[in-house]
């Protein structure tokens, strides 16, 4: 569903009912979320669907999250379903609250001294929901299902550097890279050293392992429609499938024979609401966890029981370009809006200080830092406009920029973005989409211009942003929905993960850096720092910098009544 939305309809809506207009920028600067600002206007938010009650004596856990498209790990393309999958099917490695590569259903992990080859040794005591027991051929089956390019999943481009993978399954019928010595073995060999393969394959929050006796006869095209897509019943993680109803909530419960130990949570309800009406629920005792908007901060950290919880992210905002759109492809246009977007000012004053203006996808971590020599694209709307004349771009031309509304603060910075363009001559629309939408356009079939997205962890490795800048990760087999190609690109990606000396590296990413700098694939923003709100009753929770990797512990969470 898409709907087109920009500042001038809202105020006509708003000014037709006899309310300032002074009064609408004010809220729109401050931070006011889409929602909020139609409810002034007459309009119900969606999203207030209830969870079952608690049965008596039984514990329970509920955290805001959103509508998914699919609950298949080949196919999640957000971390927020990512997170929870992992929590469902378990992974061979996982992302940890500090961005280190943990393992996960893998009890160790060897690495041969020129990382080409990872061995994974298993727990030997797993089962699926089903009892049937989970061994190597469930890991064989998932990689080789996520590399057959009929299957279309997003994985695809992140394991195109293990050997034998580019001939599966045309010209070979299983990929040569990938073994299975013993039933609790997984040897993976690649083609070229890869120091950040571990990195790569548990980002968002690693991939989940699926049960090869209950999907094995369904044709890899139809795997994405199946209805175990959206009803995953059997599973190997810490917690199961119960049920699953639309715009209302996903219930898992706790896995009574996961092989690290039933968790003490027994039942968590993933409640699909908007950011307003979770920090209502928060209020009422209703929600026990949620990333918390900027805006609603300093109200949430004078609740009782609450605490709210800053820190720095991984992730970054970002305005991503369609490149096979001609006129996208004006680099006069894009150095304009990196001028045109006065971002230090939106982050001390919409994000209230919660974050850093970022020039380039690299900037992290600690070894690597922020690569020097890159422009800084200063805030200059005199030289935006001087350089998008020089460019020859056509004033009367309207962009298109896609953004997913009820998304509190990010709302606020759409509008903001939308008329400081203006003002240097860049006129666009906002297209108001759901998931599904976004999906379909952004992945599936290119269809869009711009899209206001944030996420991802590029301060865990600097290899991390080739998910979305070579060529081999073009969607819808990878993340690089720009389709942005550059051959020096790739070579450097290449270059950074064959050595595992952090000085070596560095070069290889600076340089790196400099070309995406230069080239704008994306109009970088900032990173964003992650906040929290999390009921005092929730025990164990340790937050982590990536905002939607909330649950890399939830195995170990308890409650105190």
């Amino acid at each position: 569903m898409a709907n087109l939305w920009n500042l001038d309809q809202l105020a006509a809506e708003w000014e037709a009912r006899g309310l300032d207009r002074r009064e609408l920028m004010r809220l729109v600067a401050g931070g006011a979320t889409m929602t909020a600002l139609l409810t002034l206007l007459g309009t119900r938010p969606r999203g207030a669907g209830a969870a079952p009650a608690a049965q008596d004596g039984e514990s329970q856990v509920s955290v805001l999250w959103r509508q998914p498209v699919t609950l298949n790990p080949l196919f999640s393309t957000s971390g927020s379903e990512q997170q929870v999958e992992r929590l469902m099917f378990g992974a061979i490695v996982k992302m940890s609250g500090d961005l280190v590569p943990t393992p996960d259903l893998a009890e160790s992990i060897d690495v041969s001294d020129d990382a080409t080859v990872y061995t994974f040794h298993l727990h030997e005591d797993i089962t699926f929901t089903d009892g049937e027991p989970l061994t190597a051929e469930d890991v064989v089956f998932t990689l080789e299902t996520a590399l057959n390019p009929v299957t279309a999943s997003i994985w695809r481009g992140r394991l195109l550097g293990i050997a034998g993978a580019e001939a599966y399954p045309d010209d070979a019928d299983s990929v040569s890279g990938i073994a299975a010595p013993d039933d609790y073995t997984v040897e993976i060999t690649l083609v070229a050293p890869d120091s950040a393969f571990l990195p790569i394959i548990c980002n968002f929050s690693g991939l989940g392992i699926l049960p090869k006796h209950i999907l094995e006869d369904v044709a890899p095209d139809q795997l994405q429609a199946h209805p175990y897509s959206l009803a995953p019943d059997v599973t190997a993680g810490a917690y199961q499938f119960a049920q699953f109803e639309a715009d209302q909530y996903l219930e898992i419960t706790a896995n009574p024979d996961y092989f690290g130990g039933a968790p003490a949570i027994e039942r968590m309800f993933l409640r699909i609401v908007t950011p307003n009406v979770g920090i209502s629920q928060l209020e009422t005792g209703e929600m026990d966890l949620l990333a918390l908007p900027v805006n609603e901060a300093e109200r949430v950290r004078t609740l009782p029981d609450i605490t709210v919880i800053s820190v720095p992210s991984p992730s970054m905002d970002f305005l991503a370009l369609n490149l096979n759109r001609e006129y996208l492809q004006n680099p006069g246009l894009r150095q304009a809006m990196m001028h045109a977007i006065d971002r230090q000012a939106i982050v001390d004053n919409v994000l209230q200080g919660e974050g850093e203006v970022v020039n380039s996808p690299i900037f992290g971590p600690e070894w690597m830092g922020v690569p020097e020599g890159l422009n800084e694209y200063a805030y200059d709307p005199e030289q935006a406009t001087q350089i998008l004349a020089d460019s020859g771009w056509d004033t009367s031309q309207t962009l298109q920029i896609m953004h997913i509304p009820d998304q509190g603060v990010k709302d606020a910075v759409i509008s903001i973005i939308q008329e400081q363009l203006r003002t240097v001559g860049i006129q666009s629309e906002i297209l108001q989409v759901d998931v599904a939408e976004l999906n379909r356009r952004y992945i599936t079939d290119n269809d869009f211009d711009i899209f206001y997205n944030a996420g991802g962890v590029f301060r865990a490795d600097p290899s991390i942003s080739g998910t979305y800048f070579l060529t081999r990760n073009f969607t819808p087999a990878g993340g690089n929905a720009s389709h942005y190609s550059n051959e020096q690109v790739d070579e450097l990606y290449a270059a950074g993960q064959a050595t595992g000396d952090t000085g070596e590296r560095q070069v290889a990413y600076t340089e790196l850096a400099q070309i995406l700098n230069a080239d704008l694939p994306w109009i970088y923003l900032w990173s964003p720092n992650s906040l929290y709100a999390v009921s005092n009753r929730l025990q164990g929770y340790a937050a982590p910098s990536y905002i939607d990797n909330k649950f890399w512990n939830a195995e170990t969470w308890s409650v105190s009544e």
